[in-house]
């Protein structure tokens, strides 16, 4: 049988301000409604049943992974959760193990969450070559011809056809970040191609390969058979990609060269590659006017006009509290300012003013001393936990739909343009019973103290400490 393995782990650091901590770029939506995890599922679901598809990510995100798959019907036990991220070859191998265990014929197309692929039918196509060489007991990798020297992606050169009918190629090696120099040497030769990150490869074969270059990686995944096993061996793993720790020494390596329009979504400047220009080189949002502005591209989640003039090849990007601005060439260093946020502790490097929880999500409208305004909306059929708080009252006022409040003892349902007080220390619940309309208030916190650790949980239908 056929499985895919996404690999949803990462933070994203290089697209802040648009990816967080706690919203990694796995699920932003840069192209449309679907965010790039969905994106990814929909593009595999034509070549593997739907039941077949393996998700890996950290635990942190296990609800937002559980909402995102929802609309595919990906089932919950498909959700291999890390407690922390220990790189690819620990996620491969540990999906590999898992599937095997069940199917000793497995074959597994891995891929990563945050890809832009175009042209479906040859990306489907690639695939189906690339299933072929596995079946030759290869490990397959899809590569793509470059059209620019190109320096923020790995390479693999290959050393020729081994089989016509199959049209894969034997890898020679695998190659890191090239300087500008050999990027536009690789270009001329016609025997590199970018490393995509996309594999397809038998488990039983890939765990072959891990036994033989990470012997202690594999010891660890010899004592996870079920998912919930990962837990309890998960600490004794050492953090390791796949490419360097296992292909860049493999000697069973295939290549199937793709003609689909492919871009690793890893900063700014890849991003901007695959939007259209106008006459002038610029990417711009329909919120922005540019006088005498040439190579700009504007991404935008807020709703604020954003105006330039005379800029050249800068890169904008502007949420409700952040904002970035840096020359193209230096997209790359974008994580390196996320790390300065995080050493200065600042809340911009690891939350949006919009956060999403299991039961929907919050937005910060307006703080200040000893208040905060949220508005809170709350999906169908869903509620939050019975709980207090030690430090902050509440003040909740229905802007649409109908809530259902527990307050103490009591049960109250609260209609729009009505409102309702939870004092401090009161145990309360709010729920939307409605099957079919978000709850949409208006939540206004006074107190000494307004963080969101002030919550003591007594019921929680998420599980959550």
């Amino acid at each position: 049988m056929i499985y895919a393995v996404i690999l949803c782990g990462g933070a994203g650091r290089r697209f802040w301000p648009f990816s967080r901590q706690l919203e990694p770029k796995q699920f932003l939506r840069l192209f449309g409604e679907k965010s790039l995890l969905q994106h990814t599922v929909s593009r595999i679901m034509g070549v593997v049943p739907v039941n077949n598809i393996y998700v890996v990510g950290n635990k942190a995100y296990f609800f937002e992974i559980k909402n995102e798959l929802a609309t595919y019907g990906v089932p919950e036990g498909n959700i291999l959760l890390e407690p922390d991220g220990k790189n690819t070859a620990a996620a491969i191998g540990v999906a590999a193990q898992i599937i095997k265990t069940k199917d000793n014929e497995a074959i597994l197309i891995v891929l990563p969450a945050d890809h832009y692929v175009k042209n479906l039918i040859e990306f489907r196509r690639a695939i189906k070559k690339a299933i072929l060489c596995a079946q030759d007991d290869l490990l397959a990798t899809i590569g793509i011809s470059p059209h620019k020297p190109f320096t923020g992606y790995g390479y693999i050169k290959v050393r020729g056809i081994k089989s016509q009918h199959k049209n894969y190629f034997l890898v020679e090696r695998f190659l890191e970040k090239p300087s500008l120099k050999e990027a536009l040497r690789y270009i001329r030769s016609k025997q590199f191609f970018w490393n995509s990150g996309i594999f397809v490869w038998k488990a039983a074969v890939i765990l072959e390969e891990i036994k033989r270059y990470l012997p202690k990686l594999y010891s660890v995944l010899m004592q996870i058979s079920e998912p919930n096993h990962i837990a309890h061996h998960w600490f004794k793993i050492k953090p390791v990609s796949i490419d360097y720790g296992v292909l860049e020494h493999s000697r069973r390596i295939g290549l199937v060269p793709a003609k689909f329009q492919w871009t690793d979504l890893g900063s700014w400047l890849a991003l901007r590659d695959v939007f259209p220009k106008d006459k002038n080189g610029n990417v711009l949002n329909k919120n922005t006017v540019s006088l005498g502005s040439t190579g700009i591209s504007v991404f935008s989640r807020s709703d604020r006009l954003i105006c330039t003039i005379g800029l050249k090849d800068l890169i904008i990007a502007d949420t409700q509290d952040a904002l970035l601005v840096c020359h193209q060439d230096c997209t790359e260093e974008v994580k390196n300012l996320v790390k300065e946020l995080k050493k200065a502790k600042r809340k911009e490097g690891l939350i949006h003013l919009t956060e999403r929880r299991p039961w929907g999500s919050f937005t910060v409208l307006k703080s200040g001393l000893g208040f905060k305004i949220k508005l809170i909306e709350i999906s169908p059929g869903k509620r939050l936990s019975l709980q207090s708080h030690r430090l902050r009252a509440e003040h909740w006022v229905v802007v649409s739909g109908v809530a259902k409040v527990l307050r103490g003892s009591e049960t109250k349902i609260v209609k729009s343009n009505e409102s309702i007080y939870i004092p401090q220390g009161m145990r309360h619940r709010l729920e939307n019973p409605s099957r079919s309309a978000p709850l949409k208030i208006v939540e206004v916190q006074t107190g000494n103290y307004l963080e969101e650790d002030d919550i003591i949980r007594f019921k929680d239908d998420y599980i959550r400490d």
